[in-house]
């Protein structure tokens, strides 16, 4: 009898906050943890790699610090990538600084080459930050904006003030206007930020035809329920680009 086994790939994304870990076959996530710190996030690889035995890695972060990650994985997995401006990617890149575009934003543009081969995507990521980038034809990266993101514009007010309190989100809450000083802080993040994105939706949608839009990241669950567009959502679309761009690498 002929048997045959499928190689794994192990994909590890260390973001500003939170550091995930997922294990892919045959382009399909089939396993996935998140951490909080160095510590977990190493259990957690050695634990993957014991289980699943993958042959390939893709390391991408947007912190200094992998060295460690690094030795876990030159012990065990053959092939290991870190991302870089000079790998080859399934796209086209027209930025002009590729060494300052942050690593996160491109694997997630790549990642929307996946799902939408072909189309123009507006790919939004909500954490840390908010950027939006612009994928044309499914290949063609023109480049994309940055901007605050929920609890940066929340930690900002309470920072940069002598009073205002650090507040957070609240979905349920729905005005115009505050009549305490906690709603005016909540609604004035909020709705500011979606006046921002659904401006952004609009402008983008003007110019390109049939355009797509994808919500990812932590706080992508906000919008996605607030936004009335051609709207989807994928959580892990970062990973998806990251396990192309390691397959396409190997």
């Amino acid at each position: 009898m002929l048997i045959l086994y499928q190689m794994k790939n192990l994909v590890i994304d260390l973001g500003n906050t939170l550091l995930k870990l997922f294990i892919f076959e045959n382009g399909a996530v089939i396993n996935s943890s998140i951490a909080n710190d160095y510590k977990n996030l190493l259990k957690q690889i050695e634990s993957a790699i014991k289980i699943h035995s993958p042959k390939k890695a893709i390391i991408s972060s947007v912190r200094s610090d992998d060295v460690s990650i690094l030795s876990v994985l030159d012990k065990k997995v053959k092939r290991i990538i870190k991302m870089s401006p000079n790998l080859e990617f399934p796209i086209n890149i027209h930025y002009k600084t590729k060494s300052t575009l942050g690593q996160d934003r491109l694997a997630a543009v790549c990642g929307a080459s996946v799902f939408w081969p072909g189309k123009n995507i507006l790919v939004i990521d909500s954490g840390t930050a908010i950027t939006y980038d612009i994928l044309i034809d499914g290949k063609e990266y023109l480049g994309g904006t940055i901007s605050p993101g929920i609890s940066t514009r929340f930690k900002s007010l309470h920072t940069f003030t002598g009073k205002l309190p650090l507040l957070s989100i609240n979905k349920d809450l729905n005005a115009d206007y505050g009549t305490t000083t906690d709603e005016a802080i909540i609604l004035g993040v909020q709705n500011g930020i979606f006046h921002e994105v659904n401006g952004i939706i609009r402008e983008f949608s003007s110019k390109y035809h049939d355009l797509g839009v994808v919500f990812t990241g932590g706080d992508s669950f906000f919008f996605e329920k607030l936004i009335k567009n051609r709207i989807f959502a994928e959580p892990n679309l970062t990973a998806f680009g990251l396990n192309k761009i390691l397959e396409i690498n190997d």
